[in-house]
């Protein structure tokens, strides 16, 4: 992974931190429990930024990263409707609101992949991958 990969994943993670934050109806889902990682011992329902892969998405025509970020909802052990909610909201917004990258500029986010499973300790949690293209 190089500075440009690296770059990309920390100012889609922004972008998509901010966009959550000011949506409403995010943020009365997870009591604006948004995290960067798992936190230790989480307080449930939230919303978590999990794995990130950047690759190089170069051409002819100029440098670009194509970033695969998890994100993944957590709620308790009798509430998959609400890891399924959680997510939900966070994909709205992922997919529709104008994101401002600090580098790069945003050409295409879509989601990859989505799944729902119980964690060991019995909680639910919903993951999707957001799958961006961003021009540098």
């Amino acid at each position: 992974m190089t500075a440009r990969q690296t770059a990309a994943i920390a100012a889609l993670q922004t972008a998509l931190t901010t966009a959550f934050k000011a949506d409403a109806t995010l943020t009365g889902l997870v009591k604006g429990r948004i995290h960067d990682g798992l936190p230790r011992g989480p307080v449930m329902p939230c919303l978590v930024f999990a794995d990130a892969r950047g690759r190089d998405f170069s051409s002819g025509d100029g440098t670009g990263a194509r970033v695969l970020l998890a994100l993944e909802a957590y709620a308790g052990d009798t509430e998959r409707s609400r890891a399924l909610a959680v997510l939900d909201a966070a994909l709205a917004v992922a997919t529709t609101a104008p994101l401002s990258l600090t580098t790069g500029s945003l050409t295409l986010i879509r989601v990859s992949d989505t799944q729902v499973d119980r964690t060991r300790d019995g909680a639910w949690r919903a993951r999707a991958v957001i799958d961006a293209l961003i021009d540098q």
